[in-house]
């Protein structure tokens, strides 16, 4: 149970990832925060964007390219080990969105789904990525 806490709490890694990975923290929650209040906004509208909208798109954009960048950063300074587990991570999570979500498309042409909802392709990655993190560490650590 301890190795799996530790791998979750990234403990063992030095501070400066620690640091990087809180900035990468806060800007996908400042991203999820603004897509949310995006999402809210929308339901009900269908005259097009709004003023408030489109300041929210912008802010939901500037968002994405700071979460963007500081993952970029965070992944430029980390070593080889956790790099691999990044990248292991990363590759699992495409993988899984794409087998998954192109099986889902043909299931749905076929009417024997309902059509794809593009937030739970955004979950699905998400997921597949933190246990992808998760089981990378309790194996190379």
């Amino acid at each position: 149970m301890n190795r799996f806490l530790d791998a979750i709490l990234v403990r063992g890694l030095p501070e400066k990832d620690k640091r990087n990975a809180n900035r990468v923290n806060l800007w996908a929650f400042g991203w999820m925060l603004s897509l949310l209040a995006l999402s809210l906004l929308g339901i009900g509208e269908k005259q097009g964007l709004s003023l408030v909208a489109l300041a929210l798109l912008a802010l939901h954009v500037l968002c994405g390219l700071c979460l963007i960048l500081s993952y970029r950063r965070f992944l430029r300074l980390l070593d080889e080990m956790e790099r691999k587990i990044q990248l292991e991570a990363l590759a699992l999570s495409v993988g899984v969105t794409i087998v998954a979500f192109s099986t889902a498309s043909v299931l749905g042409q076929y009417n024997i789904i309902p059509p794809l909802n593009t937030a739970a392709l955004v979950a699905l990655m998400a997921l597949t990525y933190m246990g992808g993190l998760i089981v990378g560490r309790l194996r190379l650590t």
